[in-house]
């Protein structure tokens, strides 16, 4: 059968969403309320790593209640304007079949408005997108649901979209339940996989069911049979996992010589080793002398990628990768057994988190540095500090800079340090439009439309009068 096996075997109702039967649960309840008109959270956010089931759910859901759907995804334009011209409409329009028939709110006839990957609303391409969506779940008279991988991302806009919409999680789907999917595909397909292949597949999946189908498929296109050595094409995806084995091996093992190997194999940086090292080093040795020696390799490593950086000289790399490995292993004297709880480099998750910040004060710094005449760089470290104290205190400051700088939403809750629905970013923006209608309203008065610039001012107006002497643009 050509065609994606992801869309084929996409579920048909909600019976058929495997992996996450509680979120299903609240999803159908979430949706009982819009049926019997009292919805207490007009907003549901189904939240979850890829390939979890969260857009298929929110698919089979519209199926199960016969709600027609509006989706908007990555691939189109999610700006302010193009939410308020097609979630907009379609959260406060009502419903029309495609025969032309009309369907009222009233009788129950909704339809689903679905803003898939609503964490990645960020850049100058979806500018004023997380305002928009905020006024929508505000106003919105038809159900909507927003998907998100990283719902801290996109909760810390924003204080309604916590408070007012029902976050409804999605766990990884387990091995046993990819692989027993996996094995009803294979059989529809009239292709024989040994469970060996399917333990793998689904293993290397990582709880990932839609990257499980698809290596199933790039595996068993042109096969009527497929083996464990037929599956050696298809890597584990996530670098997580990975680097899980990696902490066992370094932490846990006898012989340093093992830690290297294992160390070794890991396709990361040794940056990203050193970070995984560090976090972990505390939570794996207990012994006070272990975790003395094991941080002081650990230290060591760190200075050796300090060499790389200022003196470009890669070849240290090998030797920061020992003293993470090797060194660390060997520096324990007390064997660490048992299961260990490994956490991810929380310098990673804070650079992940604050990614969408640091391109606001990007643009922020840009804008202020083209008035100025300075870099990005030097207005962060020398400017925005100033600026921004400047920008909280002084009302007439204020409103000045946002229209001179052409400040959006974000923008201004950015240098305010508040949330984009708060009552000083709106109170701020109102003002600002308000004072752009006042000087359009001035610029064309009433007797003067359709006359040219030449009509208004007279025949020498321009020729006496005075032109200002050129001056350097400064913030004061």
């Amino acid at each position: 059968m050509s065609g994606d096996w992801t869309e084929i075997y996409r579920p048909h109702g909600l019976a058929e969403v495997v992996g996450n039967p509680k979120a299903v649960e609240d999803l159908k309840a979430w949706a009982d309320a819009w049926v019997s008109g009292r919805p207490v959270k007009r907003a549901a956010v189904l939240i979850g790593t890829p390939g979890t089931g969260k857009t298929s759910a929110a698919l089979a859901l519209a199926a199960d209640y016969g709600w027609d759907v509006i989706e908007m995804n990555a691939s189109d334009q999610r700006n302010a304007d193009a939410i308020r011209s097609i979630a907009m409409r379609g959260a406060l329009g009502q419903t029309f079949t495609p025969d032309g028939d009309y369907h009222s709110t009233k009788e129950g006839k909704l339809k689903l408005i679905i803003l898939d990957e609503a964490d990645n609303i960020s850049g100058r391409e979806d500018r004023g997108g997380v305002p928009a969506i905020v006024e929508v779940v505000r106003t919105t008279k038809q159900p909507i649901i927003l998907i998100v991988n990283d719902w801290y991302a996109l909760s810390k806009k924003s204080s309604v979209l916590k408070s007012q919409t029902e976050q409804i999680k999605f766990s990884r789907i387990k091995t046993v339940t990819v692989r027993g999917v996996l094995r009803k595909i294979a059989r529809d397909q009239g292709v024989a996989v040994s469970d060996r292949a399917l333990e793998l597949l689904a293993e290397n999946s990582g709880g990932d069911l839609r990257s499980a189908v698809r290596d199933l498929q790039a595996v068993a296109t042109g096969r009527k049979e497929v083996t464990d050595l037929d599956t050696a094409v298809v890597s584990a995806r996530e670098v997580e996992k990975t680097m899980y084995q990696a902490m066992d091996a370094v932490f846990k093992a006898r012989d340093p010589r093992e830690a290297r190997a294992r160390m070794a194999e890991v396709e990361e940086t040794p940056e990203t080793k050193l970070l995984w090292i560090e976090e972990n080093l505390p939570i794996a040795y207990r012994d006070h002398l272990d975790l003395y020696r094991g941080m002081r390799e650990v230290a060591k490593a760190s200075s050796y990628l300090g060499r790389v950086y200022r003196r470009q000289h890669y070849g240290f790399w090998s030797y920061a990768g020992d003293l993470l490995s090797f060194g660390v292993c060997a520096a324990k004297r007390r064997e660490v057994h048992g299961y260990i709880r490994y956490q991810f480099p929380s310098y990673l998750m804070k650079m992940s988190r604050s990614k969408s910040v640091r391109m606001l004060q990007a643009q922020v710094c840009s804008k202020i540095g083209e008035m100025v005449h300075m870099s990005s760089a030097e207005v962060r470290q020398e400017v925005l500090p100033y600026f921004r104290l400047l920008f909280k205190t002084n009302k007439t400051f204020q409103l000045s800079m946002a229209a001179e700088l052409e400040l959006e939403d974000e923008e201004a809750a950015f240098i305010l340090e508040e949330k984009i629905d708060s009552s000083a970013v709106k109170n701020l923006m109102n003002a600002l439009k308000k004072g752009l209608d006042a000087n359009v309203k001035r610029a064309v008065r009433p007797n003067d439309r359709g006359k040219p610039p030449e009509a208004l001012e007279g025949p020498s107006a321009t020729a006496s009068k005075p032109q200002p002497a050129p001056s350097q643009r400064t913030l004061f």
